[in-house]
């Protein structure tokens, strides 16, 4: 763990100008125990997105969800509105297991989530929808094999 640890929060930018969220990917053989993504995420994430005042957080059930944070949907949802604003305004439906994303903002007013997926697709989720989601500074070996590059 330390080592990991070590490697994402700067050692790795000696070895070229790598950002941890755009370039790298922590991998693990399973979910559970002391290297599992579940404890390798929570240490990642209090490694390269701390607590702060300057970022809104939300908790769910035993996560901790916090603007800046990497994240993946788990599973479909077909009925999920998102909207692009590249060159013009596209919007669609549908976010798919595998998608990863950014989480931009947390309001607690609304009660919702704002997710910027890596192609762009800006999504909102309810507090009630982030059941949909996890953590991604660690994923397991079995849904890198599904990761798209």
């Amino acid at each position: 763990m330390e080592n990991i640890v070590s490697l994402s929060n700067g050692r790795l930018k000696n070895y070229g100008d790598y950002d941890f969220i755009k370039n790298i990917q922590v991998i693990s053989a399973t979910k559970k125990g002391e290297l599992g993504t579940k404890e390798l995420n929570k240490c990642l994430q209090n490694t390269v997105n701390p607590p702060s005042e300057d970022k809104k957080e939300r908790k769910y059930i035993d996560s901790i969800f916090r603007e800046g944070d990497r994240i993946m949907q788990i599973k479909n949802n077909y009925d999920i509105y998102w909207e692009k604003h590249e060159l013009k305004l596209e919007m669609g439906k549908g976010v798919f297991n595998g998608e990863y994303g950014t989480i931009l903002n947390i309001d607690n007013e609304e009660k919702r989530v704002k997710i910027k997926f890596d192609d762009e697709k800006l999504v909102w989720y309810s507090f009630e929808e982030l059941e949909q989601i996890e953590h991604a500074y660690a994923i397991t070996v079995h849904k890198a094999q599904r990761k798209r590059i």
